[in-house]
């Protein structure tokens, strides 16, 4: 089953999520660490799978470019929104895709790479 992204479908291998804090650290001279919490950072949602055809894979780098909130859905049906902060696309070495029946047979696959700042 695939995820869609912005409405275009992605088959997703793997999906993985970070979030951390924002901790700065001073040193004086005189002593030890000195740590002050100021809060947290988004949680970064790390994607990968396979796209199939030039408009998909250009429909995806392109939201990358444009700093706009999306919506990705999982194949749970979990709506989720977000940033798009990267999206890395290599093409695959295929004779003949039968991943996504509505492309032709001969349409290029894409593994691609997307990094979300996740709104949710």
């Amino acid at each position: 089953m695939a995820w869609t992204i912005g409405g275009v479908r992605i088959y997703v291998q793997e999906s993985d999520e970070e979030t951390g804090q924002i901790l700065p650290r001073l040193q004086p001279l005189s002593g030890g660490t000195i740590i002050q919490a100021f809060g947290y950072e988004s949680t970064t949602r790390n994607i990968q799978g396979l796209v199939v055809g030039e408009t998909n894979k250009n429909s995806l780098k392109a939201f990358a470019q444009d700093s706009s909130s999306i919506n990705f859905v999982t194949w749970e049906g979990l709506t989720h929104a977000g940033i798009v902060r990267k999206c890395q696309a290599k093409r695959t070495n295929t004779v003949c895709q039968t991943i996504d029946t509505t492309q032709a047979t001969d349409a290029p696959v894409y593994d691609i790479a997307i990094e979300f700042f996740m709104e949710d």
